[in-house]
């Protein structure tokens, strides 16, 4: 789109016209009067009076018409001027739809304008009609804007429009308007209410946007005016050329020349071809076609008929290119230019076509009449066959009236690729041997010779018969020079061996006579045997043997037909022999010669009378007449021998004669030529070229024709005079220019001997030598190229003759090295332009200047004549070698990360800013980063592809390469690409053009997508499982690990989801296959539901999906289905159809760093082990299969649920004294409680087989599991060997199976290991994530984290977490409440607070505390926090309120009525409050209690029989209405659960000191624990040593005792003085008597252990308030260099005095208070030395600390102060001299 043209170009811009005086008065338009509703009253807008005079009155009315449904009443106000009146104002009542005239009356004075207006009154408002008088104006309207669109440069855009006077006056108006706008007619004159048209014409100069204004004056003296905006936008057009049918789409910018090919066209006839212009601009494009070399050559044979045309905008149009050769075999060349208006562009168009003529040959070469007696008749036939695709004109050149040969037909035409038949005939007058070599003309083609023998006899003379034969040897004799000789001569001299018989019997000269060689004629040129006869030009072929002095008697005009003066023609013999002439016109014909026969001696000439006998007056005459010569010894066959035989030479006369009488003109001639021009080939000087020129009789008498002789003789005609009898004449037309140079000749021909019947044929020739035309004068510019390399430069020369030129370039041997050209020989046509290729390749930095030579010369011409005379032509070719390098626009380009097996493009752009054209080579060093070795990688291939690798730069330019990488695999790739510039023309030693440069970088990676499950969450059956129990069914850290690894080939033959297998089962193509552990639960219990939080974990989207086996498997139709369905196909049928095993979303795609959750679910449904294989595909990345497992229980089945049979401990090193305890967890997925036991068997052996030492210790191998709880089974493993340990033991379920579980364990040395086998806490090294990313439905408390890990820990320590429990819920308050999953991990573990409430969007803060005690272990626990809804439980609360209260009022409120009066027959439908269970696991125990309950609560089962179906009816709907009545005890809401892990692992003291030696000093170790622990384990110790004399006793025994028992217990809680008692002992306080007791005097020794700074710590501990077990100080490590502190301040106090004593001269003596004083001031601060060392005093020190802490993190939380804020400095005042150092400071200065 051109721009606008700004203000600093006005040359293309309109220029405003100059201001005009614009005042123009305010105009109302009249128009139609409107009306308008003013609250229901509808009334016009105003009223105007036009056209009045003074003095007159006017009267007009007002309308107010009630157009309201109601009645309204109308007040008006008279006009306030006086010109205008109306009726006297009285109201107007106007009923709804009636209306009312009011007259307005104007009476003008003067001729002014005149306002007012007439005010109407109603309930709802007023309104006013304005009353105006208005003065004749002039005003006219013109249109705003006129837009002219686009229109190109220089043309003419025209548009019309009309303006009108809407004035009152006519009015004069005149446009003024500035280029490149025009208006015509520019003025006018308007009448009043008239409009005329004018047109608006646009004419862009160059391609901008053009605005202008054209002002229209009008008015008085053309005072005002109005304007129009006009805007037209100029753009320059385009027109490309091409040949006819080639779409506009395949053109370029560059497609400024088509070639037109036309295929050969006979000369005389005219083809058509098409070429369309392409205009692909938006505007309309005018053209011109110019032919530059019609006015300059001669032989123009291409034309456009049209001369000009307009393309329309976006389109093509074609036009006609015609061909018309004039020139038999010649190829012509010529272009036409297409130049679109304003010679703004120009395309050429090539036009190369080729002509041909007619082929005709005769279908013999001579004919033989053979022996034809004397008034006989002889009759043969020829055809004439013409082997082209064109008409051919032909004529026999022959007489048949005067001649003894005559033909049917002479002359005609013949049809292409057909044959004529001509008939001959042979009438011989005289008995003798006659021959004709005669001449058949074919138009555009040359002569054919035929050759007419025949022989007369008569009964007296009868001559040798002549054969072909013997014309065969007379030519050979001709040339031979033997034919001058009379045959009877020649008989002797072969008799006398003077000449001799060849192999053909030709007579030949002996070789001894004649030493040189003969010499053969020249071949002769058909068209100069018949055309050089000596008579119609200079030139004779041949030496005649007989000749006549002329060819033409022209009688002229003989009006007096009796006085005719005869014609007098000599013969002459050339010959050595006597030769008879015989003349074949007898005297009884017109023209006749005398004698008719007469004997020429040997080299004499004789002379002939013609005699012109017309009979017949006002005619033309004409006639060929025929005469026969030959030697007189042929005259009988007895004197002629077969060898010397030949034939006769025949002579012509052409006669011609006419009697017209001096007052008759003659006959009109009707006649056409074939052609008015004339043109001829070109030539040679003084060399001759012929044409044919067709002359057609269109009328039915003969024509005379005289040819008028050219002055010049460079043009002559044969025949030149003749009478024309038939109905065409061939001319042949020679030009023999003598100098170069253009010939033109008209060519009168003189028709019927009077000149105003003369035609004309403009005649065209030129003899031409080597013309050559060099571009650009000779001159050649190469532009900077680099050395080595090569540049091309197209070249142009144009031949300029009219001849085909052979080329040829010479250069010297320098600048051969340096300069070549293609091609560098040649042929180029007339009128044909080349362009020649030329290369220029420079060696180095420098400027060459060359000099080649074109050497042209004519093609097929002699070296001397002139056409092939050489010529040279001398050009000038400059050029400069350089030198420059390639940058890229970045030097490290980053495809980022790329999927591995797909592929990526960016661009590269690479610049040359020097000033020549490099030739580049790219070079690709490929570099990977991964886990590869390089033997595997060292063979791949590049995954850097680019879509070139060598090319051409042009200078100062750049190229945009396409670069692509495909990684192969999961590597970071490193690519360096550099540059070798390349010398294809030569070797370079320049090291720069060498050696390889360095370009850029490209860097990638190549990726798999990826993901991992970043959590995972489950509830409904599941809500049990701990996270840590669910990473492990799930086996999520190999499936993590799988996803990040790398996929084989195999994984990647399908890159996404595809029905690959039309198999039941699908094949799997990967290796990685995992279960899906979905545990246990009973029969129709809630569903497992797992969510998986999966994330992007890479750089690329992945696309995931989960295949079932249906989704791999390709749909078979019915019939196609084979086979019988086995076991497992049955069952995963079953699996799919019940839909046991759903996933939501099954298929999704995650971008990186998105996360997404999934929901697995299963549903216990049906009973049994569910397995379903599923198969996680990533697009482009790994297969996973995925072993779907789900058990569903039986309600009373025993079952502990097993994930794996396999288990490894964690490793222990060998040479442990106390191995940790390690936790093996068993899981009820069973609806009751099972008790198991392990078979400890293989146990024993194992240690009978590794020295009697225990490897494997069970510590708990007996127990019970709650339903949908587990057991933690703990176990020993104390390798004393570094191996592994297997062992296989079964576990025994009670009323249930046996499962055998592979047990292994790795012993390994340390010291071999070392730091490769780190001690941590975790077990398994799970990668359990520690906070939750997966919401679960209902779930409104969130913690913090879900996994704390406390690390390594020395035994009797303390380690605190933080955990903060959250509300997000908006609007609901959330209690929560912590449990221990078991009793015995309450004795390490401890938090605080246990319970709370949180009100919405609350945190807290839970202290969870874990305390080392027992023996080294690992721990894996967990913690439960129930969350209830504080909403739900109140409304339980209220429901559990109402339902007790209806409860209540049912048991004691009754009604009795007589209707009611057999309720206690019909206990069946009482109503029931049944209370429904809590919950699940409460209900559970209820069971228990039940089952083990008194024995005599048994109901007798109800007696086994079938019900009818009405019973089954009645009973349903008892049943019906039972629930209906029915209400159930409220349900508390079931809460929430969160669960908490904990890790750690503990070591003993000095193991953790040995291997943890940095961070022993972190912990703080109580030693009160250690005591504890001492103490319970001697009481376990006692209570072991009193349990261990068992009583043995019957089983009948112990059934009496566990009744009385079982009895006793019960009466006590049945005995309600005992509750009574049992509650009067709680309430009591508790006595005093722990503090009666004495302590003993002297506390426990304090031990004391070094710090790792060197300062003594003591070991300190409180927990008075925690029953824990204390163990003795002696398992603590004693440090001997520990010293306390105390003595070391009792060493530096007593250094001190020792100083003091020493400055002290006099010893200073101390009474009895102050020693004692001194006495009780050490023994207190022993007392506090010692009170320090206590494990009481470290506990409370550690507590106080502890809760210090507490508090500020405390009150950081309620945000009462802000932790992380700079601390602020506060400025004090500064602080004025007290009196004192006021003093001292005065002193001072006076002592100065």
């Amino acid at each position: 789109m051109p721009s606008v043209v700004e203000v600093s170009q006005p040359v293309a811009v309109a220029t405003a016209p100059q201001p005009v005086k614009q005042y123009v008065p305010q105009i109302t338009q009249i128009a139609p009067m409107e009306k308008t509703n003013f609250h229901g009253i509808e009334v016009i807008n105003e009223i105007v009076w036009q056209g009045w005079e003074p003095g007159r009155e006017y009267t007009k009315n007002i309308i107010l018409k009630n157009v309201n449904v109601k009645t309204q009443k109308i007040k008006y106000r008279v006009p306030s001027t006086r010109f205008f009146t109306t009726l006297y104002p009285k109201p107007v009542i106007l009923s709804a739809g009636t209306s009312f005239s009011l007259p307005v009356t104007f009476r003008p004075l003067e001729k002014v304008v005149y306002n007012d207006k007439i005010e109407f009154h109603l309930k709802d408002g007023s309104f006013d009609v304005p009353i105006r008088a208005i003065l004749p104006q002039v005003d006219i309207s013109v249109p705003e804007f006129l837009d002219f669109n686009m229109c190109a440069a220089k043309d003419v855009v025209h548009t019309n429009f009309v303006v009108k006077n809407t004035g009152d006056l006519e009015t004069k108006i005149e446009w003024d308007v500035k280029a490149p706008f025009t208006i015509e007619p520019s003025a006018a004159i308007l009448k009043s209410g008239a409009a005329r048209q004018f047109k608006a014409t646009f004419t862009p100069i160059t391609a901008c946007v053009f605005q202008g204004e054209a002002v229209c004056k009008y008015g008085p003296d053309l005072a005002l005016g109005k304007s129009t905006k006009l805007e037209g936008i100029g753009k320059y057009p385009h027109i490309l050329v091409s040949c006819a049918g080639k779409p506009s789409n395949s053109l370029n910018s560059t497609n400024h020349e088509a070639e037109i090919k036309f295929s050969p066209t006979p000369v005389g006839s005219t083809i058509q071809k098409w070429v369309e212009l392409h205009n692909l601009a938006p505007v309309r494009a005018p053209y011109k076609v110019q032919h530059p070399s019609k006015m300059s050559r001669i032989d123009t044979v291409f034309d456009c008929p049209q001369k000009e045309g307009i393309v329309p905008p976006m389109s093509s149009v074609r036009i006609p290119i015609t061909y018309s050769p004039n020139t038999v075999d010649t190829t012509s060349t010529d272009y036409f230019n297409v130049v679109a208006i304003g010679n703004i562009s120009k395309a050429a168009i090539k036009c190369v076509g080729s002509s041909k003529g007619p082929s005709v040959h005769l279908g013999a070469k001579n004919v033989n009449f053979m022996q034809i007696d004397l008034g006989a008749v002889g009759t043969r036939t020829v055809d004439i066959i013409n082997n082209s695709e064109i008409e051919a004109s032909f004529q026999f050149m022959l007489d048949c009236n005067e001649s003894v040969f005559k033909l049917e037909k002479t002359s005609g035409v013949i049809r292409p690729n057909t044959s004529v038949t001509i008939v001959m005939k042979f009438v011989p007058q005289n008995p003798i041997n006659y021959y004709r070599r005669l001449t058949c003309m074919i138009h555009n083609q040359g002569p054919l010779f035929l050759d007419l023998l025949g022989t007369c006899h008569s009964e007296l003379v009868k001559p040798a018969v002549l054969l072909s034969r013997h014309l065969d040897r007379y030519k050979c004799h001709v040339e031979r020079g033997l034919s001058v000789y009379p045959p009877e001569q020649l008989n002797e001299s072969v008799k006398s061996g003077k000449i001799e018989l060849d192999d053909a019997g030709c007579l030949m000269l002996p070789e001894k006579s004649e030493p040189e060689v003969e010499k053969t004629l020249p071949v002769i040129p058909p068209m100069d045997e018949y055309f050089n006869d000596g008579f119609h030009c200079d030139i004779n072929n041949s030496v005649p043997h007989v000749s006549i002095d002329t060819n033409l008697a022209d009688f002229g005009n003989c009006s007096n037909l009796r006085v005719i003066e005869d014609k007098i023609i000599n013969i002459t013999n050339h010959t050595y022999g006597k030769v008879t002439i015989q003349w074949n016109c007898g005297n009884d014909q017109t023209f006749s010669v005398m004698p008719a026969t007469m004997d020429i001696p040997p080299q004499k000439s004789c002379a002939f009378q013609v005699t012109f006998k017309p009979t017949v007056p006002n005619q033309f005459f004409g006639a060929e007449l025929e005469c026969f010569a030959y030697y007189k010894s042929l005259r009988d066959y007895r004197l002629v021998e077969d060898n010397t035989h030949c034939p006769p030479w025949c002579l012509t006369l052409t006669c011609a004669g006419q009697t017209f009488q001096p007052n008759n003109e003659t006959f009109l001639p009707r006649l056409s030529f074939d052609t008015s021009r004339l043109v001829f080939p070109a030539v040679n000087a003084k060399e001759s070229t012929y044409r044919t020129l067709l002359l057609t009789n269109n009328g039915t008498t003969p024509i005379l024709f005289d040819i008028q002789k050219d002055p010049t003789n460079t043009y002559t005609v044969k025949p030149a005079k003749a009478l024309l009898k038939g109905q065409q004449q061939i001319f042949v037309v020679k030009i023999t220019p003598n100098d170069v140079k253009h010939y033109k000749h008209d060519l009168t021909f003189r028709l019927n001997d009077d000149e105003k019947y003369n035609k004309y044929v403009e005649l065209w020739g030129s003899a031409e030598s080597p013309e050559v035309v060099l571009d650009t004068e000779g001159v050649m510019y190469f532009k900077q190229t680099c050395i080595g390399t090569s540049s091309s430069k197209e070249y142009t020369i144009k031949n300029v003759s009219r001849i085909p030129l052979r080329f040829e370039w010479k250069m010297v041997h320098k600048d051969k090295q340096r300069l070549s050209v293609n091609p560098s020989s040649g042929i180029i046509q007339p009128n044909e332009m080349q362009a020649h290729t030329w290369s220029f390749v420079p060696a180095a930095e420098e400027k060459y200047v060359m000099k080649p030579s074109l050497i042209v010369w004519g093609q097929g011409f002699h070296s001397s004549s002139s056409g092939g005379k050489k010529k040279q032509f001398t050009v000038r070719a400059i050029g400069e070698g350089s030198i420059g390098d390639i940058r890229c626009d970045n030097s490290y380009i980053d495809f980022g990360d790329v999927v591995v097996g797909s592929s990526t493009s960016k661009m590269i752009s690479i610049t040359n800013n020097s000033t020549c054209s490099l030739h580049y080579s790219l070079i690709i060093d490929q570099a990977m980063d991964g886990p590869y070795p390089e033997e595997i990688t060292r063979d791949d291939k590049l995954a850097l592809i680019l879509d070139r690798t060598e090319g051409v730069l042009p200078a100062r330019s750049r190229h945009n390469i396409l670069a692509t990488v495909k990684p192969i695999r999961r590597v970071n790739y490193q690519f360096a690409i550099s540059y070798k510039l390349i010398t294809p023309m030569g070797q370079v030693v320049d090291s720069k053009v060498q050696e390889p440069q360095h370009l850029c970088h490209v860097l990638t990676t190549g990726v798999f997508p990826v993901m991992a499950v970043s959590d995972a969450r489950c509830y409904g059956s599941a809500v049990g499982i701990s996270k840590k129990q669910l990473w492990a069914l799930f086996s999520l850290d190999n499936l993590n690990l799988c996803l990040d690894s790398d996929p084989s080939s195999e994984e990647l033959r399908y890159s996404v989801a595809t029905r690959h297998s039309h198999a039941r089962r699908p094949p799997v193509y990967t290796r990685a296959i995992m279960d899906f552990n979905f545990s246990a639960a009973p029969l129709d219990s809630e569903p497992c539901v797992v969510n998986l939080m999966f994330e992007n974990t890479g750089t690329v989207a992945t696309e995931w999906s989960f295949l079932f086996p249906t989704d791999l498997q390709l749909e078979l139709e019915y019939w196609a289905e084979t086979g019988e369905f086995d076991e497992d196909e049955l069952h995963e049928m079953k699996v799919m159809d019940n839909k046991l095993f759903s996933i939501e979303p099954q298929q999704g795609k995650l971008e990186p760093g998105e996360c997404k959750t999934v929901s697995f679910t299963y549903r216990h449904t049906m009973a049994g082990t569910d397995r379903l294989p599923v198969l996680l595909k990533l697009a482009r990345g790994r297969e996973i299969l995925l072993n779907f497992i789900g058990v569903t229980v039986e309600p009373e089945r025993k079952y502990i649920h097993f994930p794996s049979n396999k288990h490894m401990f964690t490793p222990v090193a060998v040479g442990e004294k106390v191995s940790p305890k390690q936790v093996y967890e068993l899981y009820n997925g069973g609806a009751t409680p099972v008790k198991f036991n392990f078979d400890l068997a293989p146990l024993e052996l194992l240690r009978q087989e590794n020295f009697d030492q225990p490897i494997f210790e069970c510590l708990t191998p007996v127990g019970e599991i709650p339903p949908g709880r587990s057991f933690s089974v703990e176990w020993r493993f104390s390798p004393i060997e570094a191996k592994t340990y297997m062992i296989d033991v079964p576990i025994h379920v009670h009323n249930g199976d046996t499962a055998i579980v592979t047990f292994t364990g790795v012993g390994f040395d340390r010291r071999v290991m070392g730091d490769t086998m780190p001690v941590t806490d975790q077990q398994d090294l799970t990668g359990v994530p520690g906070v939750q990313s997966v919401s679960v439905p209902g779930q409104l408390m969130y913690l913090s984290q879900e996994r704390l890990s406390f690390g390594n820990l020395p035994l009797f320590s303390r380690a605190r977490r933080m955990v903060f429990v959250t509300n997000k819920a908006k609007d609901r308050d959330v209690s929560f409440e912590w449990h221990v999953t078991s009793q015995a991990d309450a004795q390490c573990l401890s938090i605080s607070p246990v319970r709370g409430r949180l009100s919405p969007g609350e945190s807290r803060m839970c202290r969870v505390v874990f305390i080392a005690c027992g023996v080294p272990s690992f721990y894996d626990l967990d913690l439960v926090c129930e969350a209830t809804d504080e909403m739900e439980m109140d409304k339980y609360k209220k429901e559990l309120a109402a339902w007790e209260k209806e409860k209540y009022r049912q048991k004691y409120e009754f009604c009795i009525t007589e209707n009611d009066l057999d309720a206690d027959k019909r206990l069946s439908d009482d109503v029931e409050i049944v209370e429904r269970p809590s919950s699940h696991l409460r209900s559970l125990e209820e069971k228990k209690m039940e089952a083990e309950g008194e024995l005599t609560k048994y109901k007798t089962l109800p007696p086994i029989k079938q019900l009818s179906p009405d019973e089954r009816k009645a009973l349903e709907s008892r049943k019906k209405k039972k629930d209906s009545e029915l209400w159930e005890k409220p349900s508390p809401p079931v809460p929430f659960l969160l669960h908490l892990g904990l890790t750690a692992r503990t070591h003993d003291i000095r193991e953790f000191q040995a291997t943890f030696p940095e961070e022993y000093s972190n912990y703080f170790v109580d030693r009160s624990l250690s005591e504890r622990a001492i103490k319970i384990a001697g009481k376990k110790q006692a209570l072991a040593k009193s349990t261990s004399t068992i009583i043995p006793c019957s089983t009948g025994e112990a059934d009496v005792i566990s009744g009385v028992l079982s009895n006793v217990l019960r009466g006590l809680l049945d005995d309600t003085n005992f509750h009574d008692a049992v509650k009067k002992v709680i309430n009591d306080d508790i006595p005093y008597y722990a503090q009666i007791g004495e302590k003993p005097a002297t506390a426990p020794p304090i031990e004391m252990r070094a710090g790792p700074s060197g300062k003594t710590k003591s070991v300190q501990e409180d927990s008075p308030r925690e029953d824990i077990s204390r163990v003795s100080s002696a398992t603590l490590p004693i440090s001997p260099e520990a010293t306390p502190p105390s003595s070391a301040g009792s060493k530096k106090s007593q250094k001190s005095e020792k100083k003091k004593s020493r400055k002290t001269k006099t010893p200073t003596k101390h009474t009895v208070e102050e020693v004692e004083k001194v006495k009780k001031e050490g023994e207190k601060i022993k007392e506090k030395q010692n009170l320090k060392k206590l494990p009481e005093f470290g506990n409370v020190a550690e507590s106080i600390i502890e809760n210090t802490m507490l508090n500020i993190m405390t009150e950081a939380l309620s945000e009462e102060f802000n932790i992380t804020a700079r601390p602020r400095f506060i400025a004090l005042p500064k602080r004025t001299a007290s009196a004192k150092s006021r003093q001292s400071i005065q002193n001072n200065c006076k002592k100065n």
